[in-house]
């Protein structure tokens, strides 16, 4: 049994799909399948249930599954480690983020963090998913301060959020401005929907009273970007990451609304698995994104 068929088991699992796993791996899928019916030959066991439109673990699948993930990932750990002795750190760092944390904290010191490292290979993944990231094959994940599952280490990553709720000139002089959150039942609003299906909640403070806003309106889309794009259009009131809307609110295209109702947000956090020893590349990862997050607050 090889080290390679068992990454093959997991990349299968994690993607639910031969066909993506063994993309993902750079092999065809048919060499993917026959490495996974070797294997289940080898353990006499069936990993999977397949059929025409899905791969599902079986119950022996899931069990290798949960117990061969974090193994394998401390034997990489292993290997880097003993890589990284002869001087500069190596590895893979992968990393689960949605878009805002990427946009903000991550991607405008990505290509430095590769000149500096030049031994680590870095792969980002948004996502605005709960993920397990141990189960799903990624080092670090990036959530705000209260989304991290308990047995996770995290570090805080930049400052506490602040969201705002924006609109142009031209809506507000037509429509007017909201007094207060339970106001905005009354004005069209665009709404942010999530991977998981959800609306994005509007969340205030009016006082100790806590608010919390779903909005309705015409216009759903799933990207900040889009809901900056339509408020400074005019097709209704947006809440989304200030630095989003923050050159429309320099320039004019859009004001802010109910400022004083917005409390700050936690802070994004780095959260990874627990371990006695954390492989190189990860170590490396953290303390420069770390660094250049407490940068942003200074």
């Amino acid at each position: 049994m090889r080290h390679s068929d068992l990454e093959a088991f997991l990349a299968v699992a994690r993607a639910g799909s031969f066909r993506v796993a063994a993309r993902e791996r750079g092999v065809t899928g048919s060499a993917m399948s026959q490495t996974i019916r070797a294997l289940e030959e080898s353990l006499e066991v069936r990993l999977f249930n397949r059929t025409t439109r899905s791969v599902v673990l079986t119950e022996a699948g899931d069990l290798l599954m949960k117990r061969l993930s974090p193994a394998l990932a401390e034997i990489r750990s292993s290997i880097e480690e003993v890589r990284s002795m002869k001087g500069q750190p190596t590895g893979r760092v992968r990393v689960n983020a949605p878009a805002p944390a990427l946009d903000w904290l991550i991607v405008p010191h990505m290509v430095r963090f590769l000149d500096t490292y030049p031994g680590i290979t870095l792969e980002i993944i948004e996502d605005a998913k709960d993920v397990d990231i141990v189960a799903e094959g990624y080092d670090v994940g990036i959530r705000l301060g209260l989304e991290m599952a308990q047995d996770m280490v995290a570090v805080p990553l930049g400052p506490e959020q602040d969201y705002a709720v924006v609109g142009s000139p031209t809506f507000v002089d037509r429509y007017g401005i909201p007094r207060s959150p339970q106001h905005l039942r009354e004005f069209d609003c665009t709404r942010i929907r999530f991977p998981s299906g959800t609306i994005f909640a509007w969340r205030f403070r009016d006082g100790d009273q806590e608010i919390t806003f779903t909005p309705e309106g015409r216009l759903t889309v799933n990207n900040a970007r889009h809901a900056v794009a339509a408020a400074i259009g005019g097709a209704g009131l947006a809440r989304v990451a200030l630095p989003y809307a923050q050159e429309a609110l320099t320039d004019g295209r859009l004001v802010r609304l109910l400022s004083d109702f917005s409390p700050r947000l936690p802070a994004w956090h780095l959260y990874y698995p627990s371990r006695r020893h954390k492989p190189p590349a990860l170590e490396a990862f953290l303390d420069f994104f770390s660094k250049a997050g407490r940068e942003m607050e200074s």
